[in-house]
């Protein structure tokens, strides 16, 4: 048989090797450090027993430990839970494994405990049914709710630990910016970039033109004053002017899908949020998606293509 390891149980919280055998005395007559005390010598002897095969002698000393002199030690119940496991007493197990899920908020045993409570439920050995005895006492007064006001409550919250767990991821989803959004930002910076290179090379093809036109007017002599025999002139006229035209176009164009591509994608990303949060559950949640973003061949000139999938 297979005994899990209970060391890591209470490694945490007890810290020391077990202690030597105490005198028994009455628990109410015992300080706290001899109730601790007297606590680590069970566990001890139980880790002990549960490590030989005796898990019955196990679960009566964490039992002890835990109900008797360390009641607010939790973590007994992965220790308690575990012993019943390995000695078949399922109601028992499930049991401790829920107080210790409840009562024990950060523990690395949660995992084994949770997964322990996950083959009690696929075997169903704690679904025993038992047939009640007839009563033989009758009573005449009638049980009232202040009866069982200091009855412990012992029922899973693993429906509520659900629940918190799907709140905190839909919340961490919502902060999370998405895949969407951050594609029409990237491409609504891209493109108004562009459109700023574009009016910066227009205002430079501007300005060549009018140094061309000035060389190319009259002089005082009814000549004019450029020389386009000049490499400098001759260069401007050729390349300078009609690279700065095309390099306007191209961006302008450019800029301008990129630009209207990222600004909706952001508005379809925005409206699909409204929407979730409306709580329209049966909306498509595939919206349109940018698929392709490449150069493309204009006349004149050559731009930017976007592909957008709805």
């Amino acid at each position: 048989m297979h005994h899990a390891p209970l060391c890591l149980a209470l490694s945490l919280s007890l810290g020391l090797a077990p202690l030597p055998a105490l005198a028994l005395q009455d628990v109410s007559t015992m300080s706290d450090q001899e109730k601790m005390n007297r606590a680590k010598q069970l566990y001890g002897e139980g880790d002990a027993a549960f490590n030989d095969g005796d898990s019955a002698l196990a679960l009566a000393k964490f039992e002890e430990a835990y109900n008797t002199y360390a009641p607010s030690l939790h973590v007994f119940n992965i220790n308690i839970g575990l012993a019943a496991y390995e000695l078949g007493d399922c109601v028992k197990a499930k049991t401790a494994f829920q107080r210790f899920l409840d009562l024990v908020s950060e523990h690395p045993a949660r995992k084994q405990a949770q997964e322990k409570l996950l083959e009690i439920e696929r075997s169903g050995c704690a679904n025993v049914t038992t047939t009640p005895e007839p009563a033989v006492v009758t009573t005449t007064t009638a049980p009232s709710d202040a009866d069982n006001a200091d009855a412990p409550e012992l029922t899973s919250r693993s429906k509520e630990r659900e629940e918190a767990a799907d709140a905190e991821r839909d919340e961490t989803d919502a902060k999370r910016a998405s895949p969407k959004l951050i594609a029409g930002a990237a491409l609504a910076g891209l493109g108004g970039a562009a459109l700023i290179g574009g009016a910066v090379s227009l205002a430079i093809a501007s300005r060549r033109a009018n140094e061309l036109a000035g060389l190319a007017s009259p002089g005082p002599t009814g000549f004019p004053e450029g020389d386009y025999s000049d490499d400098e002139v001759a260069n401007l006229d050729r390349a300078g002017l009609p690279a700065a035209n095309r390099a306007s176009v191209a961006l302008f164009i450019g800029g301008g899908v990129l630009a209207a591509v990222g600004v909706t994608l952001i508005v379809l990303d925005i409206t699909g949020k409204k929407k979730n949060k409306a709580g329209d559950k049966n909306a498509r949640t595939a919206g349109p998606r940018l698929t392709h973003v490449g150069p493309a061949m204009l006349r004149g000139g050559g731009g930017a293509a976007a592909t957008v999938r709805f």
